[in-house]
């Protein structure tokens, strides 16, 4: 069990290093694979070596393959859903002038675009599923997918607070079903006890916004 001293340093240093991905030194929409890369950097390897430095096992933060089944259903639903979600948002012009400069870049290297994504949102992931959930409850004990216990859902609610001010600034659909999308993302890394499921998920969900906006305005 984690003491109060090493739960405090955990909300403290996610709540720091949130505030260092939101305050990026770069801009995503000019220096993509920078901005990729810090998130990286924050969201990844600087929690990883906080929950070093604490102690804390790190193969109980979500960094193991966990129940794949049910992760690639949640995954195959997420995506369906969103599907939908971005068929809508792409005829939104704020949606387009948000993700029109992404486009381009994903248009000028689609693979270099994709490989920095999934470099983004596993330390995006990891940050506020693995780092700040498993961190301040531990992993569970059964597989479950509404936690019985209080303490999990004032982590849920914790982590999901963070991410979902982190959207500040984008549509406002957006970021108003962030709040909901961190939840969902949270209840699938608890029951799966892993966070690859809400990696790949919010990879492929952003990525397929950008490539729907590429493809809504003819880039």
């Amino acid at each position: 069990m984690n003491t109060k001293g090493q739960l405090l340093l955990v909300a403290f240093s996610g709540t720091l290093l949130t505030l260092a991905c939101y305050f990026a030194p770069y801009n995503q929409h000019t220096h993509w694979v920078q901005w990729c890369l810090w998130g990286f950097l924050c969201g990844f390897l600087l929690p990883l070596s906080v929950a070093v430095s604490l102690n804390l096992p790190v193969k109980d933060l979500g960094l193991t393959i966990g129940d794949w089944r049910f992760g690639t259903i949640s995954l195959l639903l997420g995506l369906a859903v969103m599907f939908g979600f971005g068929l809508w948002a792409s005829f939104q012009p704020e949606f387009q002038t948000y993700y029109f400069p992404i486009a381009l870049q994903h248009k000028s290297s689609p693979l270099s675009f994709w490989l920095s994504l999934l470099a983004y949102m596993t330390g995006w992931e990891f940050l506020f599923r693995g780092f700040l959930l498993f961190g301040l409850v531990g992993k569970p004990s059964q597989a479950e997918l509404l936690p019985r216990d209080l303490k999990v859902w004032m982590a849920i609610g914790f982590s999901t607070l963070l991410f979902g001010l982190s959207h500040w600034g984008k549509p406002l659909p957006e970021l108003i079903g962030s709040f909901v999308a961190g939840v969902i993302l949270c209840l699938i890394a608890w029951r799966t006890n892993s966070c690859l499921a809400p990696i790949l998920l919010h990879t492929f969900v952003f990525g397929m916004f950008t490539v729907m906006v590429q493809f809504r305005l003819a880039i």
